[in-house]
């Protein structure tokens, strides 16, 4: 495979040169883009244009992107999760899809431990209060002795759950392939859905956005909550149905959520705005220097191998290796 140039979607990759020295050092062209991000269809098209390979962040690669950039042979994700990327459409075509897995676990998992915290301390209600005159104290819950639930005990998960128990806190986990080796080693009891919402103080949300994903938490299973439980989520936002959240914070059925994904990327949804107790950022969880730094080295590390002849260890359609020629 030949690839002269590169197209680089995610405008804050430009702060790290570094990162692409290893491409530039073989010839090939780095474009990094400079405006809008993400970008619609057309935009995204006609800033790939005749590149061999794209480095995407944010962006929805659809069908409408391949069959306009007919030169584009390789996609690497400078994240994890496939939500954004049409795998089916690329595999037709013999577009070869990368993801840095575990690449930005660590800092995901260290926001989720943070906004549990954030969360129980009730920090910034009362932070705001204070900013207005307000010196008045609520009460928080302490973590050590209390119950964290994690959905999905994958890379992320599993880092969760660790920092979790650092603080004294018993963790019990649900995920549809689970690793019994490390839950011995570990101390996690794999459990049922049910039971991991039933019996948690904090349930933390680390899956992947599918069809068996979305709406995974809906009305009946923010009822089956314990009451006055603390939601984390730092997956996808359509995981959580946000009308029958909102419902839920409002009746006190949870005592609080944390949000660093919505439904739609770059908004709050609207029935979540202005709730005291639920705790929105901007889809933090991988944005930290390291992970940047990481999550692009792989990326470009994968176009090598693939220029290379070799087949990179984090290919999401491996069907469609070797490559076409």
């Amino acid at each position: 495979m030949r690839i002269t140039q590169v197209a680089v979607t995610p405008p804050m990759l430009a702060d790290y040169p570094e990162s692409f020295a290893p491409l530039r050092e073989r010839g090939i062209a780095v474009r990094i883009n400079d405006g809008q991000y993400p970008m619609d269809a057309q935009s995204l098209a006609r800033f790939v244009g005749t590149a061999e390979a794209a480095i995407i962040g944010l962006d929805e690669i659809s069908a409408t992107l391949f069959e306009m950039c007919p030169a584009l042979r390789v996609v690497a994700r400078n994240g994890v999760g496939m939500d954004n990327v049409d795998l089916a459409a690329a595999s037709a075509r013999g577009i070869l899809v990368t993801t840095p897995l575990g690449a930005n676990s660590t800092s995901v998992a260290e926001l989720a431990i943070g906004l549990t915290i954030t969360l129980a301390r009730h920090v910034i209600p009362t932070h705001n209060r204070v900013q207005r005159g307000e010196w008045r104290r609520t009460q928080g819950m302490q973590l050590s002795g209390k119950t964290l639930g994690i959905v999905g005990l994958g890379r992320i998960g599993k880092k969760v759950a660790v920092r979790a128990q650092a603080f004294g806190m018993r963790v019990i986990a649900n995920d549809i392939a689970p690793d019994a080796m490390f839950a011995a080693q570990h101390n996690i009891e794999m459990t049922g859905f049910g039971r991991v919402l039933e019996e948690s103080d904090v349930v933390s949300l680390h899956v992947p956005l599918t069809d068996l994903t979305v709406h995974l938490i809906d009305r009946a299973a923010l009822a089956r909550m314990k009451p006055g439980a603390l939601l984390i989520n730092t997956a996808r936002g359509p995981v959580i149905d946000s009308a029958a959240l909102a419902e839920a914070i409002t009746t006190g059925q949870l005592a609080g959520a944390a949000l660093d994904v919505h439904t739609v990327e770059g908004r709050i949804d609207a029935v979540l705005a202005g709730l005291e107790n639920v705790i929105t950022t901007t889809h933090l969880g991988a944005y930290t220097r390291e992970s940047l730094i990481a999550t692009t080295e792989m990326a470009v590390d994968s176009i090598l191998q693939i220029l290379d002849g070799a087949a990179p260890i984090d290919l999401m359609n491996p069907a469609c290796w070797p490559p076409r020629a």
